[in-house]
C-alpha cells in the first residue's frame, strides 16, 4: 500500500523531528535541568521540567566562578580560528590554482592530518610546545590550536575552491591585477562561504577543546572554559545546578557564532559564485 503525498511528507517530518530530538536530547536537557535545583537533579524523581524554577545554580556560579577562563577561551577561539583559516586560504589557492612542485604530496599530508588520532599527537605536540616555551602561555595555545586546526581549514578551502570558476579572475589578469589583488578582491569574496563554514568548525572546535588545554596548561590564570568546568565541579563537590547552569553559559557563545555564521553562509551561498 503506497501511501499519498501527503502522508509521505508527514512521516519523513515525523523521522527528522525524532533524529533532531535525539541530536539536541543532552543539551536540551542540561539547558532545563540548569534551573532545578541539585537535589532535584541528583535525585532523578523531578519531572523533566523544572518544578518549581530555581536559579540557585546560575547564582552560584555568578558568584564564585571566575570569568578569566571564558575570557581566556574566546582569545584561543577567536585567535585559533583567525590563524587556522588565514593560513590555510594562503595555502589552499595557490595549491588549487597552479602546478607547485610536490603541491600534490603537500595536499596529502595536510588531509592525513585529519586521520591521527588527538591521543597518538599528545607526547610529541607536548615536547615541541615545551621546546618551543609555549608551555602554560595563551600567545602558545593560539598558536597551538590554528596550528591543530589548519588541517581541517586547508580541506574546507581547497574543495570549494577548485569548485570556482577561473574566467574572473583570468579576466582579473588580462586588466592587469596582481596575484594579492585577485587573491583579496575577488577570490577571498567569492570564497566567503568556505570561509565562514571553516570559521565555524574551528571556533567551535576550539571552545569545546579540552584534552590538549588539560595537556598544556598548568595555571588557572590560562586555563579555559573547559578545564575551568571540571575544577569547578570539583570545588563544588559535584554541585550538580551550579556545574549546568556554568556548561549551559559555556555553550552559549559557540551556538550564538554558530547562528551567525550559518546565516552567512547561507546567504553566500545562494547569491552565487559570479554575482
Amino acid at each position: 500500500m503506497r501511501l499519498s503525498a501527503a502522508a509521505s511528507r508527514l512521516v519523513i517530518g515525523l523521522m527528522l523531528t525524532a533524529v533532531m530530538l535525539l541530536s539536541l536530547g543532552p543539551a536540551l536537557w542540561v539547558v532545563i535541568s540548569s534551573f532545578k535545583t541539585s537535589t532535584q537533579v541528583l535525585s532523578g524523581a523531578s519531572p523533566f521540567w523544572p518544578d518549581p524554577v530555581s536559579v540557585e545554580g546560575y547564582l552560584a556560579a555568578f558568584k564564585l566562578v571566575q570569568w578569566q577562563p571564558f575570557a581566556n577561551t574566546l582569545l584561543y577561539a577567536a585567535g585559533g580560528a583567525t590563524g587556522a583559516v588565514a593560513a590555510a586560504f594562503l595555502a589552499a589557492y595557490p595549491l588549487t590554482r597552479f602546478p607547485v612542485k610536490g603541491g600534490g604530496a603537500l595536499v596529502i599530508c595536510f588531509s592525513l592530518a585529519l586521520a591521527i588520532p588527538v591521543v597518538g599527537m599528545a607526547t610529541p605536540e607536548f615536547f615541541v610546545m615545551r621546546t618551543l616555551g609555549l608551555l602554560n602561555s595563551r600567545p602558545g595555545m593560539v598558536a597551538f590550536y590554528a596550528a591543530i586546526f589548519f588541517p581541517i581549514s586547508f580541506v574546507i578551502l581547497r574543495a570549494f575552491l577548485a569548485s570556482l570558476p577561473q574566467a574572473v579572475e583570468e579576466a582579473a589578469v588580462i586588466d592587469g591585477a596582481g596575484y594579492w589583488r585577485i587573491l583579496f578582491q575577488i577570490v577571498l569574496p567569492l570564497a566567503r562561504p568556505a570561509v565562514a563554514t571553516a570559521v565555524v568548525v574551528a571556533f567551535v572546535g576550539i571552545w569545546n577543546e579540552f584534552f590538549y588545554a588539560n595537556l598544556l596548561i598548568s595555571s588557572v590564570e590560562v586555563q579555559n572554559v573547559q578545564t575551568a568546568l571540571a575544577a569547578f565541579r570539583g570545588q563544588f563537590r559535584f554541585n550538580a545546578s551550579a556545574v549546568l547552569a556554568g556548561t549551559t553559559l559555556s555553550m552559549a557563545v559557540p551556538i550564538t557564532i554558530f547562528l551567525l555564521l550559518q546565516k552567512q553562509v547561507i546567504n553566500g551561498l545562494t547569491a552565487g559564485a559570479t554575482k
